[in-house]
């Protein structure tokens, strides 16, 4: 795996949009393991916020998610690459959890050895909103301890604080800095951040994300998933930094519908 080295920073604080654009199409970025999905958003760009959101059934935007991951870590000519997955629930009023199984089975099914595979994913636990809070210090801590990793996966980023199931008991502040950090964290070391939540409300068109203004403006991409006739999935580009790409969809399944595949 490539990181975004810190040469490429600005040491004056402000580069040109002509630096920008040079430094951006040299940093290699991760794919999601669909080329539908791939073109829609870029690939996963490092130092970049994706949130996907959609659909009543968490598992839809979830799989997603394990899929991001197992594409982080598998060996592609080269050692495995490294990523730090967060898994959000209250585990007395809802579950959340990583699906290891599934996580396996893209293994087998790639013809890797699970060992090769699973060994790269560092996983952190927030089942309440102090262990949340104390999420992105954890996840610092295992960078200082494995070095340089290539994704940040987090597992329904506003459930806790978020929705009719959510405890409340803390300000929402407290949200706002959990998302402040972990965003800070990545873009300072060039790690891709990748999110899911639920939707907030139904809408023909794409709803807006749960978990509040905040985290729609501290994500730099938003797509909102949602099934669709034939067994497909529509992916909405909600919000994008290349604004030529905002607002287009796209459809994938068939030989692409791996993140339902049983």
């Amino acid at each position: 795996m490539v990181h975004a080295s810190t040469r490429d920073a600005p040491a004056e604080g402000f580069e040109t949009a002509l630096n920008v654009l040079r430094r951006r199409s040299r940093q290699r970025r991760l794919s999601t393991g669909s080329q539908a999905l791939d073109s829609l958003i870029g690939g996963l760009e490092p130092g970049t916020f994706y949130l996907f959101y959609g659909g009543c059934d968490e598992e839809l935007v979830d799989r997603l998610l394990h899929r991001l991951v197992f594409e982080t870590v598998r060996p592609s000519g080269g050692e495995p690459g490294q990523a730090v997955y967060v898994v959000c629930g209250n585990y007395r009023r809802s579950r959340s959890i990583m699906d290891m199984d599934f996580l396996i089975s893209l293994a087998v099914e790639a013809g890797l050895d699970p060992e090769h595979v699973v060994p790269g994913i560092h996983v952190v636990c927030a089942f309440s909103e102090r262990q949340l809070i104390k999420a992105p210090g954890l996840v610092d801590e295992i960078l200082r301890r494995t070095g340089p990793v290539d994704l940040v996966a987090v597992q329904q980023i506003s459930k806790i604080f978020h929705g009719p199931l959510a405890v409340k008991r803390e300000s929402p502040w407290e949200f706002t800095g959990v998302v402040s950090r972990l965003r800070e964290t990545c873009q300072e070391q060039g790690i891709p951040l990748a999110a899911t939540c639920r939707p907030a409300g139904r809408s023909r068109r794409a709803p807006p994300p749960e978990g509040g203004s905040y985290l729609r403006h501290a994500a730099n991409v938003m797509v909102y998933l949602r099934p669709v006739e034939g067994g497909l999935l529509s992916a909405h580009l909600v919000k994008h930094p290349d604004s030529a790409r905002r607002g287009r969809v796209v459809s994938f399944g068939g030989e692409e519908a791996w993140f339902w595949a049983e």
